[in-house]
């Protein structure tokens, strides 16, 4: 089988292995990207079989030439699976490829992204992609129920909650989460600076409590952070002098290095960050701890996978949303804090997930072959 891959995000290294782009370090240092894009791009290749791929950029119209060379070289669509599902999305002129290669498309793990659960009425061309996507699909596999509530209520039916690839990208049924013998010590925790309206209702307060829940962190427990591609981050973890002076200097003026909690995050961020350039670095750092918890799902999410206990903190649609569909522990910040980490991260709050694991596992593989794609779970 032989895909033409949307949506990609970064550059293969192999079929089945994706990295950021090839671009100059500078860029690299000084630029945003969500590194959260480029895990779910590379879990989705490591779990569909396919012989080639060929990237399709959907901002570009439909010409001749690039259609007879996808028509030749391919088989099917593929769409990596990221927050598609809300009123502001541009798709480009995807509808148009869609309807001129007329070839099966699989989807993996798409949602409905909003600050809260409700209803989303999709803009008519939206609507009209979708309905190119299910007309051409088995089914169309989404996160978890508020995604697929999302589509039905916008005339999509064909729907299967399949969760995140992410969750699996390490191709393991019988996976077992490793607990602590005396609960969690070492933890690694993702920050997330960037955020907007449609992540939290109300961004200000959103930053207050990670910073207040980071510093209680690093008083009980042998504490790292991640980062995700904020480049004032990226300047403390690559050491950069000039753009560390810049960039503690742009903290301070947003007030993230505050005067309550601003010296023990500097502490952190000079001694203990962690950044993540790809997926499978990240399987690597994220296997040296008892627990990972944080406000970035593409974080806590590869964790799992190499067995180390996640905990999700409940902030937007998508991380209650992949909490409800893998039966992983999620909390408020408020209910977070009233408990110890041992108790937060008790391996019995794991039982669901690890009985229903394989099923789950079964499910997604399933769904990958429904769409007439094998895999290599």
């Amino acid at each position: 089988m032989r895909a033409a891959l949307v949506k990609y995000s970064g550059r293969r290294l192999n079929n089945h292995e994706a990295v950021w782009y090839d671009m100059p370090f500078r860029s690299t240092l000084e630029d945003y990207y969500n590194t959260g894009d480029i895990c779910v791009y590379d879990s989705t290749l490591r779990l569909v079989k396919y012989s080639a791929g060929v990237a399709l950029n959907i901002d570009e119209p439909v010409t001749d030439g690039v259609l007879e060379r996808i028509r030749a070289s391919c088989d099917f669509i593929l769409l990596r699976g990221s927050n598609y599902i809300h009123e502001q999305m541009d798709w480009g002129h995807f509808l148009s490829w869609i309807e001129a290669l007329d070839l099966p498309v699989l989807v993996i793990g798409v949602g409905a992204q909003a600050e809260r659960e409700r209803a989303i009425v999709l803009p008519t061309e939206n609507r009209r992609v979708w309905q190119a996507i299910a007309d051409r699909a088995p089914s169309i596999g989404v996160r978890g129920a508020f995604s697929a509530e999302t589509l039905h209520r916008n005339g999509i039916h064909n729907i299967e909650i399949v969760g995140c690839p992410s969750l699996f990208r390490g191709l393991d049924r019988s996976l077992k989460l490793r607990h602590a013998p005396d609960g969690p010590r070492r933890v690694t925790f993702s920050l997330r600076r960037e955020v907007g309206s449609t992540y939290a209702l109300d961004p200000a307060a959103f930053q207050a409590t990670q910073k207040r829940i980071i510093a209680k962190l690093a008083l009980v427990s042998d504490l790292y952070l991640s980062c995700h591609g904020e480049p004032e981050e990226k300047a403390f973890f690559f050491r950069a002098p000039r753009h560390m002076d810049k960039a503690r200097a742009e903290l301070v003026a947003q007030g993230w290095f505050d005067e309550v909690t601003g010296r023990v995050l500097q502490d952190l961020y000079e001694r203990r960050l962690f950044y993540v350039g790809a997926p499978g670095d990240y399987d690597v750092y994220a296997a040296q701890f008892d627990a990972a918890l944080g406000y970035r799902v593409h974080a806590v999410l590869p964790a799992v996978a190499v067995g180390v206990p996640g905990v999700l903190f409940s902030y937007d649609t998508r991380s209650r949303e992949l909490a409800e569909t893998f039966d992983l522990p999620i909390y408020s910040p408020e209910e977070f804090e009233r408990q110890t980490l041992g108790e937060a991260l008790a391996p019995q709050r794991f039982d669901r997930f690890q009985a229903l694991f394989p099923e789950r596992y079964d499910r997604m593989k399933a769904f990958i072959e429904k769409n007439g794609v094998p895999t290599r779970m």
